[in-house]
């Protein structure tokens, strides 16, 4: 059941924030900071789609140093 919580983090949840939810946020205004929302929604993942993947990483438990 680990596994299945790892991909759906790691993989699903970003994917869906950008692939799927691309009709949503696919707007040129609001601007934020300056820049299409749109953008902002691409380069805000970026960072996001990292701390996703490193909370799959720590559920792993093979991860973690024996010693």
């Amino acid at each position: 059941m680990r596994t299945v919580w790892r991909v759906i983090i790691g993989l699903i949840v970003p994917f869906f924030a950008i692939v799927a939810l691309f009709p949503w946020y696919n707007r040129t205004y609001p601007l934020v900071a300056g820049i299409p929302f749109v953008y902002f929604w691409i380069f805000l993942w970026f960072p996001l789609t990292t701390g996703c993947l490193y909370l799959a990483w720590r559920m792993d438990p093979t991860t973690y140093e024996e010693g």
